[in-house]
């Protein structure tokens, strides 16, 4: 009989104490998980804050007869919501494997429009339209007309994107008209280049 109480008496623990330390361990639980999903949120990078961007892109017509097309214009709109920081954004252009990349060098406040434009221009560069200056920031000057100077693709890549969460906001598939590339050098030494413009 002695026996039997004494087993009664030898438990372990209590229920209560289960239950404590089952909670306690799952509070410990959720504080490791909280924390490394704010972790990880933050190595994600800030999302936009700005409602709005609207991106173009025209092909505008040659001014001389001999090229079809050869002129492509981009612009940038902050339509609404905040201010878009220089450093926040960058558009892409690809052509086969070629690329003109063009940055932001200020705030664009909402309603702003910016631009650049990459011009196609022959051997001689007398197909440069008046109102452009290849040496301005915003204008890309590129060889075009000959076979060899250009990727076989009748395909540009238009793309944006937000720098600092890594994020694409725009990207699109563009069909273009004309034998043209954005090469830049001279027939003999055709060099690939892959260029920065500044929106403006």
């Amino acid at each position: 009989m002695d026996q039997l109480v004494r087993s009664n008496n030898d438990r372990a623990v209590s229920p209560a104490v289960g239950v404590v330390l089952l909670v306690t361990i799952t509070v410990l639980l959720a504080s490791v998980i909280a924390v490394f999903a704010i972790g990880v949120t933050d190595d994600i990078g800030e999302k936009p804050t700005f409602a709005a961007l609207d991106l173009t892109f025209e092909e505008a017509p040659a001014s001389a007869p001999d090229y079809g097309a050869f002129r492509w214009d981009i612009t940038l709109t902050n339509t609404a919501g905040e201010t878009v920081e220089a450093d926040e954004i960058a558009v892409y252009l690809d052509h086969g494997n070629q690329r003109v990349a063009g940055t932001l060098d200020r705030s664009l406040r909402p309603g702003e429009t910016v631009g650049l434009t990459i011009v196609h221009n022959n051997q001689d560069g007398d197909t440069i339209p008046p109102d452009l200056n290849c040496t301005n920031v915003d204008v890309a000057c590129r060889l075009a007309g000959d076979d060899g100077n250009f990727p076989d693709d009748e395909r540009i890549r238009l793309q944006m994107i937000h720098e600092p969460s890594g994020s694409i906001l725009y990207r699109k598939q563009i069909g273009i008209s004309g034998s043209y590339g954005i090469f830049n050098g001279n027939p003999d030494d055709i060099d690939i280049t892959d260029e920065t413009l500044t929106f403006a």
